[in-house]
Formats: C-alpha cells, structure tokens, sequence
C-alpha cells in the first residue's frame, strides 16, 4: 500500500509538471505587448527568489535583457543549470523553430530580471533588406535571415539618422532616455514601419543605451 501511494504521489507530480506546460505567451510573466505582422513582443519580470511555469518557445527568438541579475533555466526533465549573471543590454538570439525547447526560468538574485523575449513571425524576410548600419557606437549583435540586431551607445546631443527602407525597426531602450518620435527610458520601446524614416536622438548629459532590430 505504501508502495503504491508512492507511484501514485510521482505520477500525480509527473503529470502535473506535463500539464503545466503551456507556450510562451500563456506563461503568466510574460506579457504581450505588441503583436503584428514581424513579431510577437513578449515583456518578461521575474522577481528574485521566482520561477516561471514551464512554457514552450517554438518560434526563432531575439532575447534583449534589460536589467541585470542572476538567472537559471532548467529544461524540463533535466536538473536546473547554475545560476549565471544576466547583464543589461544583452542580446541573443535562438533559432526556436528548427529547435522548440520547454524549459522554466528563475531568479536567483536580489533585483528583478526584466528581459524582452522578441519572437518572429514572419517566414521570409522582404525582398529588399535594409543597409547594415555601420556608424560610430553601432556593433552588430546578430544577423540572421529575419533580423539583424545592433547595441547601440548614443551618446550626449548624438543624433542618429535611420533612412526610409523595406525593413521594419524596433527600437529597445536599455538605459538614459532617447527621443525618436516620442521619449522613451529603460524597458521602453517604439516600433517603425517599413518606410519610416526616424531620428533617435540623446538630448541627456550622460550616454545612453539602445538595441535596435532591423526586422527584414
């Protein structure tokens, strides 16, 4: 009888971590912030000492951290990895398509961890990319087949100018405060459509930082 209490106990905990799966955008600290045609714009808190449900990312994804903290993930069915620094202005980016994954992710440290997850939804990019930007403080993060993403120092009274182009722009403040159309500080954003010329523009003292993705 025991024994059997025990098989039951596991099954009850195997088949509710199977239940408690659920895609990305039903996770509850991810929240949808912007849905259309280039991309799904998930923005995720996770306050320290929480877990998020596992969810499922089946999409190709750019991840741009906002703050800094102490993050793990586990995949599910497997143990937890250790905790690793998650640092403001980070940008990656997973082919989730070609390789969905269903993991879970915690906070470890004393701040929150703000990070936007930036899923793709087009399935071919324009027939015209956009130019690479090239100017002073622009590093290229990623370039793939439907974005290319730049970290972006702007520093105080900089102007920089982004031409009309077939490519969609989304414009990620990580720290200080940016003008382009309207003024945007950390965690905030601005989404350009193809053939929107703009001008971001640094009218603080102190520089600031951006991520911008060209979405092809």
């Amino acid at each position: 009888m025991q024994f059997s209490n025990l098989a039951l106990f596991i099954g009850l905990i195997v088949f509710s971590n199977i239940n408690a799966q659920v895609p990305v955008i039903r996770e509850p600290h991810h929240h949808p912030v912007l849905i259309n045609e280039y991309v799904r714009l998930l923005d995720v808190h996770i306050k320290p000492g929480d877990t998020t449900l596992f969810h499922i990312h089946a999409a190709p994804s750019v991840m741009v951290e906002i703050t800094q903290a102490k993050i793990g993930l586990q995949k599910i069915s497997e143990s937890p990895s250790p905790l690793v620094d998650g640092l403001a202005g980070n940008v990656s980016y997973s082919d989730y398509a070609t390789h969905p994954i269903t993991h879970r992710v915690y906070n470890g440290g004393k701040t929150v961890f703000h990070v936007m997850d930036i899923e793709l939804v087009k399935k071919e990019p324009s027939a015209n990319d956009g130019p690479l930007l090239s100017e002073t403080g622009i590093k290229t993060a990623i370039n793939e087949k439907l974005v290319t993403a730049y970290q972006v120092t702007v520093v105080s009274n900089q102007t920089l100018q982004i031409n009309k182009s077939s490519c969609a722009y989304l414009l990620i403040c990580i720290s200080g405060k940016i003008k382009a159309n309207k003024t945007i500080t950390s965690g905030e954003y601005i989404f350009f459509k193809p053939g929107e010329e703009f001008t971001i523009f640094n009218q603080k003292n102190e520089a600031a930082s951006i991520v911008l993705l060209q979405l092809k």
